[in-house]
């Protein structure tokens, strides 16, 4: 981190889900995505989100709602300190929540003070680690209220073409390997091309960028398990340490390092 910034990661004992409050000063993040819900509000300063070509000016008082799969990239806006607080909540607890697993939400935020300050609360009740099982699923419960409320709505799987959906069920089953477009148009039926394009355009991320979202995300299992970061690097198809290093800081905020070190 530089300017002060920081990042720090919580995993509750009870919930299968990860926290993180940030605080960032001149910082970017280029395009990615993240495989759970991101739920959030905005404590200081003014953040910038891209999705799918439009902006978002987002600040204090508003909610981040970004589902899996989405595409963003964000940047901090202005000379105040960023600082936001975030519950990634994956699919699975939000559908034995709900009930639903084709949940979305209308826009990547919306402003409400008071829903923000609720979120604040639980988040910094949750770094605390407190609670029991009971109190902490009842906790989630209240996530996903306020996340929702009013804001979601059933999944358009038209959105993404038969091709499309091929080409990512390869990705997500040989994202290890280093295989090329060639390989990946014939999984999916359809030319470089067209396949290079229908991904992007459902996606937000050209297939390569996918790929690399798929590995990270792998490694920050891996991390967490204590796996050695060379052994990683070589079972993700990364060329070497740094290489997995450099990314993982680029998609996470933080090194792997840090990461398991939290």
């Amino acid at each position: 981190m530089h300017n002060g910034s920081f990042a720090r990661f919580t995993r509750p004992e009870h919930i299968d889900m990860e926290l993180v409050s940030v605080a960032y000063r001149d910082r970017k993040f280029p395009a990615h995505i993240h495989h759970q819900y991101v739920v959030g509000g905005v404590e200081n300063g003014v953040e910038r989100l891209d999705v799918h070509g439009g902006s978002h000016v987002v600040g204090e008082g508003d909610i981040i709602t970004l589902d899996p799969g989405l595409a963003h990239s964000n940047c901090s806006v202005g000379n105040d300190v960023l600082k936001y607080r975030v519950f990634y909540l994956p699919p699975d607890l939000v559908k034995r929540f709900t009930g639903r697993s084709d949940l979305r939400f209308n826009a990547p935020s919306r402003s409400d003070e008071s829903a923000v300050q609720r979120l604040l609360r639980l988040h910094r009740w949750f770094e605390l680690e407190a609670g029991e099982r009971f109190e902490q699923e009842s906790a989630v419960a209240e996530i996903i209220e306020i996340a929702f409320d009013g804001a979601g709505r059933p999944e358009r799987e038209d959105l993404f073409p038969e091709v499309v959906r091929r080409a990512r069920c390869y990705i997500d089953e040989h994202y290890q390997e280093n295989f090329g477009l060639d390989e990946l148009a014939r999984s999916a039926g359809a030319s470089k091309f067209h396949l290079a394009r229908s991904f992007k355009r459902a996606h937000g991320l050209s297939p390569f960028a996918y790929r690399t979202q798929r590995r990270i995300h792998e490694a920050q299992h891996m991390v967490l398990a204590g796996r050695p970061l060379v052994k990683i690097a070589t079972d993700l198809g990364f060329s070497d340490q740094s290489h997995l290093t450099r990314q993982f800081q680029s998609m996470v905020g933080i090194s792997p390092a840090r990461y398991r070190e939290q």
